[in-house]
């Protein structure tokens, strides 16, 4: 048999999968005919045009019963696992738009400083999530992950973007620093103060740099201050609450820190172009899992911007 012959006979032999599974399932062809819908000479006439086409003996017939053949026990075992093997892919693929069970990627300072601490609420709220903290963007079409927390200017062009809230910078000082206690305290101009810088915010350009702070309020550069640069917005946050100076902080990253009474608002407040976006592909954005997650975390933000 050459080539083409083989790929053709394969090609009878998948389609023929199913039918096969039930005859053996059933033991009979009446009963296979039952379980697929068919009319019973129909499962016989395909039975005897596959094995035509195969050219073996798959089933030994009598009035009363049918057996595979040896040849036809083997392909009837293939048939079944491969029947076993299908209801468990339909089940997973259904489960793609049901579940509740999401892996999350998410930068390490929004997950440290505001979503870590909200994961018994996604419990409670019938979500499962698993998070994957990272700082460089992941690719979602070519890993595990199901959606990304991302801050910046957005939309992700080939992605399913969903804009969960703006963002402002507001300067903290830690509640324990000295200069906490002064009435009036400029933060953009006050050389006596050491800026808290997040080298991150320079490397992805998001807009929310001390340079970026003051040309937003149309300050313009003082003398030079004092400056210590940590990687992440979130250790310079806890450098501020350790008092070692202010930082420069944004919406999420915050709120907790100042309602605990460890960091303090100082200067004025001002709004950046960037943004909390949830993004996804297109298969998952319409699942049951995703809404349950953007729903929820559209209200955990607005409960924190409301503090």
């Amino acid at each position: 048999m050459n080539r083409e012959s083989e790929d053709i006979a394969v090609s009878r032999l998948v389609q023929s999968l199913g039918l096969l599974a039930a005859v053996q399932r059933y033991g009979s062809f009446a009963g296979a005919a039952r379980a697929l819908d068919l009319d019973p000479s129909a499962v016989s006439h395909r039975i005897r045009l596959l094995e035509s086409e195969l050219r073996l003996k798959l089933f030994a017939r009598t009035t009363r019963s049918v057996s595979p053949t040896r040849a036809g026990a083997i392909l009837c075992d293939v048939a079944s696992r491969s029947w076993t093997d299908a209801g468990r892919a339909l089940r997973a693929a259904r489960d793609v738009q049901t579940t509740r069970s999401i892996r999350l990627s998410v930068h390490s300072s929004l997950a440290m400083k505001w979503l870590l601490p909200r994961l018994p609420s996604a419990a409670s709220a019938g979500l499962d999530l698993s998070i994957d903290v990272r700082e460089d963007l992941v690719v979602l079409a070519s890993s595990e992950i199901d959606a990304g927390l991302r801050f910046g200017d957005g939309p992700y062009p080939g992605l399913h973007a969903t804009r969960l809230a703006g963002c402002e910078l507001q300067p903290v000082i830690g509640t324990a620093h000295p200069a906490a206690r002064k009435t009036r305290l400029d933060p953009a101009s006050d050389g006596t103060l050491t800026l808290l810088s997040d080298s991150g915010a320079d490397m992805f350009r998001t807009g929310t740099t001390w340079r970026d702070y003051r040309r937003l309020l149309g300050t313009p550069e003082p003398s030079p201050q004092a400056v210590k640069h940590f990687d992440r917005a979130d250790l310079a946050l806890q450098a501020a609450i350790g008092g070692l100076g202010v930082a420069l902080g944004r919406s999420l990253l915050i709120e907790d820190d100042i309602r605990r009474g460890l960091l303090l608002p100082i200067g004025r407040p001002v709004r950046v172009a960037a943004a909390y976006w949830l993004v996804t592909n297109q298969e998952l954005a319409t699942s049951a899992g995703m809404q349950s997650l953007r729903d929820w975390l559209k209200e955990q933000i607005r409960l924190t911007l409301k503090q």
